[in-house]
């Protein structure tokens, strides 16, 4: 039986890691909350069963990633089989042809897993490197209510909606990363390269030089001589702030000076709202709890102090609040609070959710535009104005040795 290292919370919210032995991840769910746990992620797992189906589901459920593309075709093809008229057997067997490569082998694990008597939902859990608990838990709600082909086309949606976001971000950030490198490039050539030439050529003649000629060599002189140790510095303490991240009160306070920045703290704020409203619009309307949505959806939060609010929440809707209540909060933007009374006092909090999505999907793809459209002529402004800084010391210094 394989051992699963795991991440969870108690109820006062607190982190606990762990291992424990159990057939598949939903069986460590299900120990977990007897001992009065939340299993927010497995980390890893480790195969101890010499039996042949669970020691290579193991195995890919260690080693093994599926791309996006391949998930949501997945995703695609059973939703289809099963409108079809397809068992979910039938479904994996079409679509595992469909496929190639180590996908196709999880696909024929979880076919064996199924054969074997398990669920679709407890054979998805066995490879929790490829089935987020999004997904496996959507299944399960699908599974109980008879509706899995809407979970499936649901899941497709949503993962599409993720990688045209995660693209259109890329796209805006490429251009403004592509001239900051070259103002870093054209700065270090200018220092290194072309001020000491110049500045041996001036400092030649014997003549006092101007002010700004002096400063630009003096600068210049700096970045040679202690250029490496500046950078190795640089590098020394970003990996020192990526190791400070992975810790877990690191994070907490990295991801609360985040939210306090002027322009990326509104951005991280609508990304989270983005994935926050997206996540639980889906598993409500796929027949969730409010309870398990919340908690479901809390693991999916990249930024740590609006996640734990959100994780908070449960309790509160469990003690009697509304869900409005429950998350309100300063870190929650109090439309989203004032949108969702009006969903619970209407009976339509699934649809207003799924607006609140696209509206704040919309806004963060504005406010990355608006950030990369004022970033770019900034960067150029920096490379204008070293470039310029430089001729305008040269030819000062070159009129005034003219003069004499």
């Amino acid at each position: 039986m394989p051992q699963f290292e795991y991440e969870a919370r108690d109820a006062r919210g607190k982190r606990i890691r762990g291992t424990v032995t159990a057939a598949d991840t939903r069986a460590v769910a299900l120990l977990l909350r007897r001992q009065a746990l939340f299993l927010v992620r497995i980390i890893k797992s480790k195969t101890a069963s010499a039996d042949g189906g669970q020691m290579f589901g193991g195995l890919f459920a260690s080693f093994s990633r599926a791309s996006a593309v391949e998930l949501i075709f997945f995703y695609k093809q059973m939703d289809f089989m099963l409108r079809s008229g397809l068992t979910v057997q039938q479904g994996l067997q079409l679509t595992k042809g469909l496929v190639d490569g180590k996908f196709q082998h999880i696909l024929a694990d979880m076919e064996n897993s199924i054969q074997g008597g398990q669920t679709l939902s407890q054979a998805m859990a066995q490879h929790p490197a490829i089935f987020p608990p999004l997904s496996v838990n959507l299944v399960v709600a699908g599974e109980s209510t008879g509706t899995l082909n809407v979970v499936f086309e649901r899941l497709a949606t949503f993962s599409e909606r993720k990688i045209a976001l995660r693209k259109q971000i890329i796209s805006a950030l490429t251009y403004p990363a592509i001239v900051m490198v070259a103002t870093v490039v054209v700065v270090a050539f200018l220092l290194i390269k072309i001020i000491p030439t110049f500045a041996r050529y001036i400092t030649g003649k014997g003549n006092a030089l101007p002010a700004s000629t002096q400063m630009m060599i003096d600068i210049s002189a700096f970045a040679t001589a202690y250029g490496g140790y500046v950078l190795l510095a640089i590098v020394t303490l970003v990996l020192a702030i990526i190791s400070y991240y992975k810790t877990m009160g690191g994070r907490l306070v990295l991801d609360r000076l985040l939210l306090r920045l002027p322009v990326i703290g509104k951005l991280v704020t609508v990304s989270a709202m983005t994935q926050m409203n997206w996540a639980l619009a889906m598993l409500l309307n796929s027949g969730l709890t409010v309870v398990d949505a919340l908690k479901i959806t809390s693991g999916m939060i990249g930024n740590r102090v609006i996640a734990d609010k959100v994780y908070a929440a449960p309790a509160l809707v469990l003690a009697g609040r509304d869900l409005a209540g429950s998350l309100k909060h300063a870190v929650i933007p109090n439309l989203v609070i004032q949108m969702i009374i009006v969903g619970e006092r209407t009976g339509s909090l699934g649809h207003v959710l799924q607006e609140l999505g696209r509206y704040y999907e919309e806004a963060l793809q504005q406010g990355i535009k608006r950030m990369t459209t004022l970033l770019e002529p900034l960067l150029l402004a920096v490379i204008g104005s070293t470039v310029g800084f430089v001729y305008f010391s040269f030819f000062q210094a070159m009129f005034q040795l003219s003069k004499r």
